[in-house]
């Protein structure tokens, strides 16, 4: 979408690269063979939406593809429906795009050693019931897929709310990241996700986020939406 940018990230250790969601297209992997050097290489998708794990076919040497049990889940489900409806509504655009399911699966937490550096995986659903974080203890990095977003993250699930912003905080008390990666917005550090929380607890509360001047057509809706989605689900 022209309002709202999508990132991924490229880990590279001594022995493995790991490649942290994929876009939504081929073509938006056509520099990570140059960034991973060679590397035996494992994708993880941080969840199963269009705009994260799409890109995967257009790389060569993966050995693993890792994500939530539930992002699995949804490669038998909803997630060939999305490529297809897109195919009829946007022509060959999509055509390249060949659907790489996860061959490596987990539910609360697992460990990636690339040589001198672990990328650590945990669930933490809010945004969708499949979404992880990615934490690099050596590096204090912490790669945040939708879990959290600027200028405000996008609600699925109103009663999903209240676990999302507890987790968050969680997050905040364990520390050990002086560098958060999101999959949306400006890159920072914990700043971003004490923002994160005080909008969901204000959603929770009753309190509207910020000015909707400020904010983008897409972010407009998207805070709408999800003060809609809340309400319905709270009272």
């Amino acid at each position: 979408m022209d309002d709202f940018d999508v990132r991924g990230a490229v880990a590279v250790g001594e022995r493995r690269a790991v490649v942290f969601d994929t876009l939504s297209h081929p073509e938006q992997m056509q520099s990570v063979p140059r960034l991973t050097r060679g590397r035996a290489l494992t994708v993880v998708y941080s969840h199963a939406d269009w705009d994260h794990c799409w890109g995967t076919c257009a790389l060569g040497g993966v050995t693993e593809v890792v994500a939530h049990r539930a992002a699995a889940e949804r490669f038998g489900r909803d997630v060939p429906t999305e490529l297809a409806r897109r195919r009829r509504e946007d022509g060959d655009h999509w055509d390249a795009v060949r659907l790489v399911p996860p061959t490596r699966s987990f539910s609360r937490r697992t460990s990636l050693d690339l040589g001198g550096v672990t990328l650590e995986l945990g669930a933490l659903r809010g945004h969708t019931p499949d979404c992880i974080v990615g934490r690099v203890p050596e590096w204090e990095v912490l790669l945040a897929g939708d879990a959290v977003e600027t200028p405000l993250p996008v609600v699925n699930d109103g009663a999903a709310v209240p676990a999302w912003a507890d987790a968050l905080e969680r997050l905040l008390a364990k520390g050990g990241f002086g560098l958060v990666v999101p999959s949306h917005g400006p890159i920072g550090g914990a700043e971003i996700i004490e923002r994160n929380v005080t909008y969901l607890r204000g959603l929770l509360a009753g309190r509207g986020g910020p000015p909707r001047t400020a904010l983008s057509p897409f972010y407009r809706r998207t805070h709408e939406r999800n003060i809609r989605l809340v309400e319905a689900a709270l009272g």
